[in-house]
């Protein structure tokens, strides 16, 4: 007889192995360049290792007006986004039933793939230039986008 009952009350539907490895992984990574952006802002004695041409630039990127949001260093934000997303693409956090973690989750990557196009469209149109590190930190932002957009499409079609 078939039921519509979900396995494991209580708990979101399971993932595959490599889904919850990408996400955590991907989560970190951006930790890990935000926090060498953040360090690379606050202490001159950590260079900011870049190849510079006339297009890529991060110096000029990383100093320009586009690089503070109401006063806040971009990198902190990307800090702060990181070490958020970081705990909510825990395999606990896939695993929780919690409509507040699921929607958290999105609404987070929805804010930060915004951001993204903000800082992007700034490098791009404005200061034609592009910094690498930051590249690096907008992939993994829309890679993360994805991912969570994705579960939440593949979820929907799931009985609860």
């Amino acid at each position: 007889m078939a039921t519509d009952v979900h396995p494991h009350p209580g708990r979101a539907p399971e993932r595959p192995r490599w889904f919850l490895v990408a996400t955590i992984l991907l989560s970190v990574m951006g930790l890990a360049v935000s926090a060498y952006l953040t360090l690379a802002h606050y202490d001159t004695a950590v260079p900011l290792v870049c190849a510079e041409n006339s297009t890529i630039d991060c110096a000029s990127v990383t100093s320009s007006s586009y690089s503070e949001l109401l006063g806040i260093p971009v990198p902190v934000l990307g800090l702060l986004f990181f070490a958020a997303i970081t705990v909510l693409t825990t395999p606990w956090a896939w695993r929780s039933a919690s409509p507040l973690i699921r929607w958290v989750r999105l609404g987070s990557v929805i804010v930060g793939v915004l951001f993204v196009v903000y800082l992007v469209s700034a490098e791009l149109l404005v200061l034609g230039k592009i910094c690498l590190w930051c590249t690096a930190v907008h992939v993994i932002t829309v890679a993360l986008f994805g991912c969570v957009v994705t579960d939440e499409y593949r979820r929907a079609g799931q009985p609860v």
